[in-house]
């Protein structure tokens, strides 16, 4: 399937500009601008509206793009299709995932998984959650990993793992003896309540931990008194670690964390309640034998 012109033209709205554009298409810029001259006189209709340097769809773009955007995925699932039924081993996995989930589990799931598919690229694109399912719906990505839920009715979730919330404390802090052992739980669930007079070290607003973390401190029925907002889940464990005040994390990030400063991990708020995370695809994608082998091979990695 030759889709040259679609490609094209979404290069040129995924720019906005016709040199950035052509460098991505490997032809030059006049090439690419005589091309869509040549199309829009060809159709009867502007596509862009040339907005000084800045290339703006028109409703006949939008209408192309979205089109053209359908057209490419239906093209990517028969090439994907062909290869499999050729049983061929070479393709490429585009997949989303958040950039502090790539750091620990990621390089050990590569190296297995390309010593079964040496010729199978894997083009990562580590973004938030809002930016992937963008991605994900327009068919730039395969499938993405996240524990949020866009009501779309073209995606389809499948589980991935479960995490909880953790409570960060200083190795000497004095209420770390209030903590409980609850039944087959791994680490001490402790009342955040014992904490409504401690400064808390919490994460911006959009940021997923400061979300389970306003369960959490709903649950226990306070609301912080001072608190830092720190971004950085690991700077956070480090300010607890010097006694600055508590933070929280994830329980699967606190595997890989260590400090020169121990501290001590708990769980918090509703003892029953756990962050759930999917492996999220198109309804309509077809992922490929390698693509399932893929995500096969991140499942095993992240039990272990």
């Amino acid at each position: 399937m030759d889709l040259r012109e679609q490609s094209y033209v979404l290069a040129i709205a995924k720019y906005g500009s016709i040199k950035p554009a052509a460098q991505e298409l490997h032809i030059s810029p006049p090439t690419l601008s005589v091309f869509l001259t040549t199309l829009e006189h060809n159709i009867g209709v502007r596509l862009f509206d040339r907005l000084g340097k800045r290339f703006v769809p028109t409703d006949a773009g939008e209408l192309y793009i979205s089109t053209a955007a359908a057209m490419m995925n239906l093209k990517k699932n028969y090439e994907t299709k062909l290869s499999d039924l050729k049983n061929g081993v070479t393709g490429t996995i585009y997949f989303g995932i958040h950039p502090r989930r790539t750091l620990h589990y990621l390089p050990a799931v590569l190296r297995d998984f390309s010593s079964a598919y040496p010729n199978v690229q894997i083009v990562t694109c580590e973004e938030v959650s809002d930016v992937a399912f963008s991605m994900l719906l327009k068919g730039s990505l395969d499938f993405i990993i996240t524990n949020r839920v866009n009501n779309d009715p073209a995606l389809l979730y499948t589980p991935f793992y479960q995490d909880r919330l953790v409570l960060v404390l200083a190795f000497d802090h004095p209420l770390a003896c209030e903590a409980a052992h609850l039944p087959g739980q791994a680490i001490p669930w402790i009342d955040l309540a014992l904490f409504r007079h401690e400064r808390m070290i919490l994460q911006q607003p959009e940021q997923s931990s400061r979300k389970y973390t306003e369960k959490a401190l709903s649950y226990a029925q306070i609301t912080p008194r001072q608190s830092f907002i720190v971004s950085n889940l690991e700077t956070a464990a480090q300010m607890a670690a010097e006694g600055l005040g508590i933070s929280f994390n994830f329980e699967q990030y606190i595997r890989y964390f260590s400090y020169e400063k121990p501290v001590r991990y708990f769980y918090v708020g509703d003892p029953k309640e756990t962050i759930n995370y999917y492996i999220v695809y198109r309804k309509d994608k077809y992922l490929s034998n390698y693509t399932q082998a893929f995500i096969h091979t991140l499942k095993i990695h992240i039990h272990t």
